[in-house]
């Protein structure tokens, strides 16, 4: 069994949680950047993670790409979706609006892991708009953002209950 998470992250928290995932999972797991994925290369895989970094409600441009020009094989392969953004609401709308509500109705399943703040990632320019972040949640009493371990380990034993079930 192999699968494919492929990711796009602005930060390394993507990354990061991606690598935790792929930790859990009983199962093959290559890890693929999205500037290094190639349209053929999902072929050799039986199921498909994507994961992305969401801002200000907007995914990167490389996600959207990707996505365009593989969604018919992408359809036909089991696929997963991942967001790394802040907790919100209405998931399924921010999901339907990074990766496509095409390719939100094929998943199998679809979650945020959430997301950190690294005051110590980036250019001086992303480093001090990250530290005002930080600062604005110290100075309104709230817990810095952080990866959603539980949902990591909730999306994982989905997973691998699918693997279980597989027949080849």
């Amino acid at each position: 069994m192999n699968i494919a998470i492929i990711y796009s992250t602005s930060s390394k928290s993507t990354k990061k949680s991606c690598k935790i995932l792929s930790g859990k999972i009983n199962a093959e797991v290559q890890l693929i950047p999205i500037e290094k994925a190639k349209s053929e290369c999902i072929l050799k895989y039986n199921y498909i993670i994507i994961a992305c970094s969401a801002y200000g409600g907007k995914v990167q441009s490389a996600v959207k790409r990707y996505i365009s020009r593989n969604i018919r094989t992408l359809k036909e392969k089991p696929i997963a979706l991942i967001l790394n953004c802040e907790e919100e609401t209405d998931i399924k709308k921010r999901l339907k609006k990074a990766f496509t509500e095409e390719l939100v109705n094929s998943s199998l399943v679809c979650s945020n892991f959430g997301y950190e703040l690294d005051p110590d990632e980036g250019n001086i320019i992303e480093k001090r708009k990250i530290n005002n972040i930080i600062d604005s949640y110290k100075k309104e009493g709230k817990n810095l953002p952080s990866l959603n371990m539980n949902e990591i380990d909730r999306f994982a034993d989905y997973i691998n209950n699918m693997i279980e079930k597989r027949v080849d």
